[in-house]
C-alpha cells in the first residue's frame, strides 16, 4: 500500500474519528459536571432515576445506560455516598431510587446537560444539522449494536 493510501485510510478511519469525537465531547461533559462534583454518567443515571421515581433494578439501569451491571453498582455506590440515591430491598430484588437530596440536585444536573448542549450549539450553529447528526449517530450506534449480537 502506498504512503498516500495509508494516510487517506488513517484520516478516514472510523475508529479514530469516533474515538476523537468521544474525547472532545467527554471533555465538554466533564467540564460541565465538574461544577457539581459528579461525572456525566452519574448525571445521566440521576436523570434516569428522576424519570423512573419508582426505582430501577441494576439490570434495568445497565440496559438503559448500556454499561455492565458491575459498573452500575459502582456508580450507584458513589451516588449513595453523596446521598443522591438509595437502595431499597423488595423481597429478593433491590431497587435504586432518587432521594429528596437527589431531587434537590436535579436543577443543577439539568443545567449541566444544558451547558453541554449550549456549547455544541455555540460551535455548530446549525440546529437542524446538530439534530440530524445526533439522530444519525444514534441510528448508527443501534445498527452496530444489533450487528454485534
Amino acid at each position: 500500500m502506498e504512503e498516500h493510501e495509508k494516510e487517506v485510510k488513517f484520516k478516514s478511519c472510523l475508529f479514530f474519528t469516533i474515538s476523537r469525537l468521544f474525547r472532545v465531547v467527554n471533555k465538554f461533559a466533564e467540564e460541565a459536571f465538574s461544577e457539581i462534583d459528579i461525572c456525566p454518567t452519574h448525571g445521566y443515571l440521576m436523570l434516569l432515576l428522576d424519570e423512573k421515581r419508582e426505582g430501577l433494578s441494576v439490570n434495568e439501569i445497565s440496559e438503559n445506560l448500556t454499561i455492565a451491571a458491575s459498573t452500575v453498582t459502582r456508580f450507584v455506590d458513589k451516588l449513595v455516598e453523596k446521598g443522591y440515591v438509595e437502595r431499597e430491598k423488595q423481597g429478593k430484588k433491590s431497587f435504586t431510587r432518587i432521594t429528596d437530596v437527589g431531587l434537590e440536585m436535579m436543577p443543577e444536573v439539568y443545567s449541566a446537560w444544558k451547558k453541554i448542549y449550549d456549547r455544541f450549539e455555540g460551535i455548530i450553529t446549525d440546529a437542524e444539522y446538530l439534530k440530524n447528526t445526533s439522530i444519525s449517530m444514534k441510528e448508527f450506534t443501534e445498527t452496530l449494536e444489533k450487528g454485534n449480537c
